[in-house]
């Protein structure tokens, strides 16, 4: 395997020490899941089974019947923003749940850890500017920063609410091989999805 692919598992054995001794067993097992392939930027991510992918036309389609207006219009936002912002755009949804994940191709940058309390900064104030936007509001719960060789990864955690209804938002920003990605991972359940991260493959 390439050097640069097998860089980003390295960079994950030092992201949030504190949790590595906890999660050392779970890393050694295998991960059920499959590849996907971003076929215009020649990455392959790695997702938890019962993932499907779809088009853009597909996803906005699967927004459109979504029964709750209030959810629908945040999507319909999201969807927007992300459709007309530059950059290859990805999506993903969990056939079994209500996980959404977003994959966006951004403009290289090779950032390290001086820059990841201005990339907090930036996402925090995104989260919080389109929660308001929908009448919700946006709490960061975790954050953290790796790097090893040419792989940069910062990841950040956001809690999601509106009324009762809780949603969390978990961001990685990953640099490796000249290519910069923005993952996003919608659920109702604050997941750690750092060993599928471990996978992903950037030539």
């Amino acid at each position: 395997m390439n050097k640069h692919f097998s860089i980003l598992f390295m960079c994950f054995l030092l992201l949030f020490s504190c949790e590595e001794n906890k999660n050392s067993a779970q890393k050694n097992e295998s991960v059920p899941g499959n590849y996907y392939q971003l076929s215009e930027d020649n990455i392959e991510i790695f997702l938890p089974k019962y993932f499907e992918k779809y088009s853009e036309t597909e996803y906005k389609e699967l927004i459109l019947k979504i029964k709750d207006q209030r959810l629908k219009k945040a999507e319909l936002n999201r969807f927007n923003y992300m459709k007309f912002s530059k950059g290859n755009m990805y999506y993903f949804k969990d056939i079994l749940s209500s996980t959404l994940i977003s994959a966006k191709i951004l403009q290289y940058y090779d950032f390290s850890k001086r820059e990841s309390s201005q990339i907090l900064g930036m996402m925090s104030q995104k989260c919080e500017d389109y929660a308001f936007f929908n009448e919700e509001k946006c709490k960061k719960l975790t954050a953290g920063f790796s790097a090893k060789g040419l792989t940069k990864v910062f990841k950040a955690v956001y809690e999601v609410t509106h009324e009762e209804k809780v949603t969390y938002n978990t961001c990685y920003l990953i640099s490796s091989n000249y290519k910069t990605l923005m993952l996003n991972f919608y659920s109702v359940l604050d997941t750690d999805y750092n060993k599928y991260i471990e996978k992903l493959i950037i030539k």
